[in-house]
């Protein structure tokens, strides 16, 4: 595992840790709160958290500019602080001091892979699951109800997050992958498999 793969790791379960551990699901996350400085949430809890990392991610890959800021490591890391607060002046105490500890160590660039893997760490406390499925045409609302049920019992999970996508190069069937598991069940392999054994 690379230096900055662990940082982040290391970030994301140290910030999901200490904000579980205060135990707070009661709140209701307001984007409106995010965006001013009339805020007063001293107890987050691990939703709201997850929320502004996932909203400070969405401006900073999003912006050509700001991505390239952010990346530019000759900016000081206060500036980039600085940047983030005057765009989000209504953030958590918890979610500001952990931008100031990563001010402190010259991470702010790593906020996006936190904020991914501080997601992860939310699937998993919710027992929810992601799943990314390729399939050659449309999806029948019939047939979709059918999918995810068969989904929450083969992945164990509450809840399905579904990304979907159309691949008609498939030409029938479906790709699925989930948990770094992928089940291939497309035409497409079978006939590759098929003209393998030619």
């Amino acid at each position: 595992m690379s230096f900055t793969k662990k940082a982040v790791s290391n970030y994301a379960k140290s910030l999901f840790q200490n904000v579980n551990a205060l135990n707070s699901v009661n709140e209701k996350f307001e984007v409106s709160t995010i965006t001013s400085k009339s805020s007063d949430k001293s107890k987050p809890n691990v939703y709201i958290i997850g929320e502004e990392l996932m909203l400070i991610k969405a401006v900073l890959v999003t912006s050509k500019k700001m991505n390239k800021f952010f990346s530019n490591p000759t900016y000081a890391e206060t500036q980039k602080l600085e940047v983030i607060s005057n765009i989000f002046p209504g953030l958590t105490v918890t979610t500001k001091s952990f931008l100031k500890v990563l001010t402190e160590r010259s991470h702010l660039s790593l906020l996006p892979e936190v904020s991914d893997e501080f997601t992860l760490l939310l699937e998993k406390f919710k027992n929810v699951t992601s799943v990314k499925l390729v399939i050659a045409g449309a999806l029948q609302e019939k047939s979709g109800n059918a999918l995810l049920k068969t989904l929450k019992n083969l992945t164990g999970s509450k809840d399905i997050i579904l990304s979907l996508s159309y691949n008609p190069k498939l030409l029938g069937g479906l790709i699925l992958e989930y948990n770094s598991r992928a089940i291939d069940a497309s035409i497409l392999k079978e006939f590759s498999l098929f003209f393998n054994e030619i």
